[in-house]
């Protein structure tokens, strides 16, 4: 009886697939890519080589023998070289060691160090206080002293005495009497006068300005005027 002696079947002997080899290719496949996109940065005596694309390659399946033997016949002296130029032909910027970049209120160092600055706190001017009401009597009382003295008069161009100061204080909301003797129980007599005060004396009214000078309408045809203080022991009366 003849006995048929069968053989083992080997798989061919091919070089091992490594984590190195698989990196190698992938370096190899997209060394254009890294040469065309990516950035080279010289900073204090590093070095920094960024990618801005990352490969979509898988590792090859151990099945592919194209790609095994590709990869075989893969020379490391040749992927050094390709390595090499996709860095040389990458855009280069050289900084020194002290060169500082404001990013957002922090300072980027060549050196790799980050200082963040803190926010500077802006302090609006205070708004300024309002003017007291007796000022802004006295700075529109200015505004009306043209025109002729009209006894009885409450009108611009035309005032009495006491129809002056009524439509001046008029003007800001205060509602005075037209009658001057009236007038000296509108308010509390003060002895420090300021300006805005009435200056009171029998049958006639002024209003002081201040630094002894008075505002006032005095006599039948004539303009108001702004004149030195002339009444003697006069009662100042303050309204607001």
């Amino acid at each position: 009886m003849t006995h048929a002696t069968q053989r083992g079947r080997h798989r061919a002997d091919r070089k091992a697939t490594t984590p190195l080899t698989v990196i190698a290719r992938t370096a190899s496949e997209n060394a254009g890519t890294v040469a065309r996109r990516g950035a080279l940065a010289v900073a204090a005596g590093g070095v920094l080589v960024s990618t801005f694309a990352t490969t979509s390659h898988a590792a090859p399946a151990s099945s592919d023998v194209k790609t095994a033997a590709k990869m075989d016949g893969l020379n490391l002296d040749a992927l050094k070289e390709t390595a090499g130029q996709a860095i040389s032909q990458a855009g280069t910027v050289s900084v020194g060691h002290n060169v500082k970049l404001d990013v957002e209120g922090a300072t980027v160092t060549a050196d790799g160090t980050t200082t963040v600055e803190g926010l500077v706190e802006v302090t609006p001017a205070p708004e300024p206080p309002p003017t007291p009401l007796n000022v802004l009597v006295t700075n529109t009382a200015y505004n009306y002293l043209a025109g002729a003295y009209v006894w009885g008069g409450s009108t611009p161009g035309a005032f009495d005495c006491s129809g002056f100061i009524q439509y001046v204080y008029g003007l800001y909301g205060v509602d005075l009497p037209h009658s001057s003797s009236a007038m000296l129980n509108s308010g509390y007599q003060v002895y420090d006068p300021q300006p805005g005060d009435i200056v009171w004396s029998p049958g006639h009214v002024a209003l002081y300005a201040g630094n002894g000078m008075v505002m006032e309408w005095y006599q039948s045809g004539l303009p108001g005027r702004y004149t030195e203080m002339w009444q003697d022991n006069p009662v100042f009366i303050r309204v607001v």
